[in-house]
């Protein structure tokens, strides 16, 4: 069982900070970007057994975490659009390669909504590794749907069974709306695709977890 928690560990790395201060000059904060790319790790981490991304990918997911709600700047209902067109402008003094903007821009387009077949983006190249960036992109879905910019953000309890990951939101209040945030389930359909499993998320108040400890 692994538990969810908030933590101050990030990658030293120059290309992360570089990019932390450009999302919160756009957007104000990087709260929700921290627990997003925390919850990805675990998710990636947990679900180890059944998967093989090599740390360039998992690198690479926390950077998409960071960047992914980025066009919100611009426009809240086109943002994954506006953010992946910011990545790719080089008037924005951000240090990334030509590959980096690429493939980030591809995350953040496509972490909402429909998912293009492979070759169907009009992003990526032919040489990009398709197969890895959409198992980053379902590690990406699936963060973001655990956390929200306008809901109590849940402590999470996350089990592996064979091939079934269950999820447990514990909230100190409950709602309706929480629930339905939190329950969703279509946000996890390409992680289940791809890594040949199940996901099954619950949400429950958070006075049951204190009683479990």
């Amino acid at each position: 069982m692994i538990v969810a928690e908030r933590t101050t560990d990030r990658p030293a790395c120059y290309k992360h900070h570089a990019l932390r201060r450009w999302v919160n000059r756009c957007l104000g904060s990087v709260q929700h970007e921290d627990r997003v790319a925390e919850i990805a790790g675990k998710l990636l981490h947990l679900t180890g057994s059944l998967h093989d991304l090599a740390p360039s990918y998992r690198r690479l997911l926390r950077l998409a975490a960071l960047v992914h709600d980025v066009g919100r700047c611009v426009e809240d209902d086109t943002h994954p659009r506006e953010g992946a067109r910011m990545l790719l402008d080089r008037r924005h003094d951000i240090p990334l390669t030509s590959s980096e903007r690429r493939r980030l821009a591809y995350l953040t387009e496509f972490h909402r909504g429909k998912v293009p077949d492979e070759g169907c983006d009009g992003i990526l190249r032919d040489d990009d590794d398709h197969a890895s960036l959409r198992l980053v992109l379902a590690f990406l879905r699936a963060a973001d749907s655990l956390d929200s910019r306008s809901q109590e953000s849940p402590r999470l309890v996350c089990r592996l069974q064979g091939r079934r990951l269950r999820i447990v939101c514990y909230l100190d209040k409950e709602s309706a709306r929480a629930r339905r945030v939190y329950g969703r389930r279509k946000k996890f359909r390409l992680l289940e695709e791809l890594l040949d499993c199940r996901v099954d998320v619950e949400v429950r108040a958070a006075g049951e977890l204190q009683m479990v400890a």
